[in-house]
């Protein structure tokens, strides 16, 4: 059998000195590869624009990556987004007692060097009417144990309306909680006894029997229940992102704290509980903590018409 040429231990040395000097090269190319640029300047759109005091809005943010880091604030209050048709869409409100005006809604996101843009939102102002409310006069001066009940109470609610849940509870449309017509109008100033109530009507009553069910207009999770002074028997849902609902003056409570929540779900029945002049239901919407028109946020959630199942989620930061 023929023996196998040997190869110089020369050329051999210089074939593995030169595959190093390759290698090696490799590396340096790396270290002096381009850095991404940072993602270009979205375009933001705010919906509406202007707006009425009470109204709630949205701010759509087209061209980032669904997994950009942003962030948004709008009078002083933060915004978080989810992906939507391939953008990125925040719901904010604007205050039913904010200043009339124009009012600064800035975005930032990333990553690499924090970018910022800056859109003015016109506030406009609305009149809501005023109405008129005979109660007990004992619910109008109250004692010093009502007064500290109040307190009390005010605490429990004040925290479960400062929720902010970092993910989104719910999809699609929200349905009416109850078949009913609007006695009271959101945004009204009441006046009791004859005295005006300088703070507005914070939600919407609906004129219904007492004992009809209340369902949930969207999923999410119950973070308070209780009978309230002023509010009766009383249930607050957090949808996440800081959207909360609350139902008042229910006859019984359906629900329990911590319950997961879906659509249509029963949370309680219609009644007179609380601080009334007959049975109905109140039905309010807060985001991060402004107070907003109900039936309006409705028919704003029928118009995205969201669908969010195949999108990656948004990061949202405070």
């Amino acid at each position: 059998m023929a023996s196998m040429a040997k190869k110089p231990f020369g050329s051999l040395f210089l074939s593995i000195l030169l595959a190093s000097f390759f290698i090696a090269s490799l590396g340096c190319a790396a270290d002096f590869a381009p850095v991404p640029e940072p993602e270009g300047p979205p375009a933001v759109t705010v919906l509406p624009n202007p707006m009425d005091r009470g109204a709630p809005g949205r701010v759509v943010v087209t061209g980032l990556k669904p997994d950009s880091p942003i962030q948004a604030t709008f009078d002083g209050k933060p915004i978080f987004f989810f992906p939507h048709r391939g953008d990125l869409l925040g719901f904010f409100g604007a205050d039913v007692m904010i200043k009339v005006g124009d009012h600064p809604l800035t975005v930032t996101w990333g990553p690499g060097p924090e970018q910022r843009t800056t859109v003015t939102v016109t506030v406009k102002d609305k009149s809501y009417g005023v109405r008129d409310i005979k109660v007990p006069q004992s619910q109008v001066d109250l004692s010093p144990a009502d007064l500290e009940r109040t307190r009390i109470e005010r605490i429990a609610t004040t925290k479960a309306l400062a929720t902010q849940s970092p993910e989104k509870l719910w999809t699609g449309e929200f349905i009416e909680p109850v078949n009913g017509r609007i006695n009271s109008s959101f945004g009204r100033q009441s006046r009791l006894n004859g005295v005006l109530n300088t703070r507005p009507h914070a939600g919407a009553d609906y004129l219904v029997s007492e004992g009809t069910p209340v369902k949930a207009p969207a999923d999410g999770i119950v973070i308070l229940t209780g009978n309230h002074f002023f509010a009766g028997n009383s249930v607050y849902i957090d949808h996440g992102q800081g959207l909360i609902s609350m139902y008042f003056h229910l006859s019984k409570i359906e629900a329990i704290d911590g319950q997961e929540i879906k659509k249509g779900d029963i949370l309680g029945l219609v009644g007179k509980t609380g601080r009334v002049t007959g049975a109905h239901l109140h039905y309010g919407i807060y985001i991060n903590g402004a107070r907003i028109d109900p039936p309006v946020f409705r028919q704003m959630t029928a118009t995205i018409n969201s669908d969010e199942s195949t999108n990656i989620p948004a990061k949202s930061q405070l």
